[in-house]
């Protein structure tokens, strides 16, 4: 097909306010699910036409245009007017697919008409009866109790541009008016879409989005317990035999490997899972965890940070801009910042790397083989060689040779019958 253009029209408010193509179905907006589905080689650079305080699409280039009309069309295009043909999607349809405008954009070259628009099945805010004459040919689209709604169209440049100066302003307008003008015009047809205009229809347009996805994932070999309970991103790459349990999102960019567990109650963004890793009630965002490692349960990986293979990170870790070598293990209530781990090290419960101090924000190393006693801190700036082992309740200030034990803590002194008499004094029996 000769060269095209895309526009994006009818960012209407809902009874809730919100704009249409704004509402978020699973984790990214209507518009954007529309903007992300175009086959761009064919469609172009893509204009978003709006009212003038609505939020623009990304990847497309906003529009201001006149307020107060469901959908509004204006002839601010000097640029789309540029190509041969203009794409016109009237509203956000997320159910529909890349073949599905493929469809449209190949009945419109093959048949050389002026308009070809796309009618879908079903529909639920704006419905359209096709009207044919006796030959059964393309008269008209008639608002009101139709068959079919009519959510795209593709038109001959000139011809979109004569019917807006003639005041059509929305897209079945637009149709008519270019059948009015004696513009030939064919029809590609889809399955039931539905357009999203309130909170409802994306509720479910995301329930059906969610059986599509998880459903895809389902027959190439991924275990999902509870799909209605799964929230997986579109972009989502998952391994073979891995199982996702109840209660867990996968957000954009994420990439799990094969055998993995995810789950329950598990939130990955933009995170990387190796193959045979259980992230277990826990959140990883924009970082990596290496193969045949556990996380969690009730751990917080936040951006930035690298765990290897085997790694152990427990029950309330968390992690920040930290690289965790193969091996090692932090099972249980410790924080580690700005950090960097060698193998096989160990740490004691309640650790804290003391990464800043209200102004500076420091590194802390720690070698292979190290042994972390429980409370221990490390006070960054601060270096502990391979296998430095520190004592329980250390806090240390200071770099620490390979090999060496640091103890930095009061020694002990007991007082003979001290709490006794304490407890005498209050009227309490020491038995």
């Amino acid at each position: 097909m000769d060269s095209m253009t895309t526009v994006l029209l009818g960012n209407c408010r809902g009874d809730d306010g919100i704009f249409a193509f704004s509402r978020e179905i699973l984790f990214r907006t209507a518009g954007a699910w529309v903007a992300d589905t175009l086959p761009h080689e064919t469609c172009g650079q893509a204009y978003y036409l709006c009212a003038e305080d609505a939020p623009a699409v990304p990847g497309a280039v906003s529009v201001p245009c006149e307020t107060g009309k469901r959908y509004e069309v204006l002839a601010s295009l000097d640029e789309a007017f540029q190509c041969e043909n203009v794409l016109v999607v009237s509203a956000p349809m997320p159910e529909l697919t890349r073949r599905d405008y493929l469809r449209l954009l190949g009945t419109h070259g093959n048949a050389g008409n002026d308009v070809t628009v796309l009618c879908c099945d079903g529909g639920v805010s704006e419905r359209y009866a096709i009207v044919r004459d006796e030959d059964d040919a393309f008269v008209s689209i008639a608002q009101g109790e139709g068959e079919r709604a009519l959510h795209a169209a593709v038109f001959r440049a000139p011809v979109l541009k004569e019917a807006l100066a003639a005041g059509a302003g929305c897209l079945y307008d637009v149709v008519n008016a270019a059948v009015r003008s004696g513009a030939q015009v064919g029809v590609a047809h889809v399955g039931t879409v539905t357009e999203i205009v309130t909170g409802l229809d994306a509720y479910h347009v995301q329930r059906r989005m969610m059986e599509r996805i998880n459903f895809f994932h389902i027959s190439r070999g991924v275990m999902i317990f509870a799909p209605e309970s799964t929230y997986i991103s579109p972009d989502a790459v998952i391994g073979a035999g891995t199982s996702i349990l109840p209660g867990t999102m996968i957000k954009p960019g994420c990439r799990i490997g094969e055998n993995a567990k995810i789950g329950p109650n598990t939130i990955l963004e933009q995170a990387e899972i190796g193959a045979g890793t259980s992230v277990n009630s826990s959140q990883v965002y924009e970082s990596s965890i290496g193969a045949e490692a556990t996380v969690g349960p009730f751990a917080y990986v936040r951006p930035g940070c690298q765990v290897g293979d085997h790694a152990r990170i427990g029950d309330f870790v968390e992690l920040k801009k930290a690289k965790i070598g193969n091996g090692t293990k932090v099972s249980h209530l410790t924080y580690i910042g700005d950090a960097e781990v060698g193998e096989r090290v160990n740490f004691g419960c309640g650790t804290v790397v003391v990464n800043y101090d209200g102004y500076v924000k420091s590194k802390t190393v720690i070698g292979d083989d190290c042994f972390i006693g429980c409370n221990t801190n490390l006070v960054a700036p601060v270096t502990l060689g391979d296998r430095a082992f520190t004592a329980a309740g250390t806090t240390v200030t200071t770099d620490v040779p390979a090999g060496a034990l640091t103890v930095a803590r009061a020694r002990q002194k007991n007082l003979e019958g001290w709490n006794d008499r304490r407890r005498a004094a209050h009227g309490q029996d020491n038995g």
